[in-house]
């Protein structure tokens, strides 16, 4: 197994957009809102708040969330 140095490893939120229909966060904490128009999720630095419409959750795996539907904005909001 492969250790990496702490410098190496983000602890930071990564968004990653493919398109306008797909989304992944890493390293998230909670979900706040879960709606068809309006996922919120929490993260250690702010929350990210994703407006669209036929949202859903595709998966959830330990510190990674992916989220699918049409897209219209995504938001860091306190």
């Amino acid at each position: 197994m492969v250790s990496l140095s702490k410098d190496l490893q983000v602890s930071q939120p990564t968004v990653t957009t493919i398109g306008n229909t797909f989304v992944s966060i890493e390293n998230y904490l909670s979900i706040i809102t879960y709606e068809t128009d309006i996922i919120k999720i929490k993260t250690k630095l702010k929350t990210i708040k994703i407006n669209g419409d036929k949202l859903l959750l595709k998966y959830i795996c330990d510190g990674e969330i992916g989220i699918k539907g049409v897209i219209y904005s995504i938001e860091y909001v306190d």
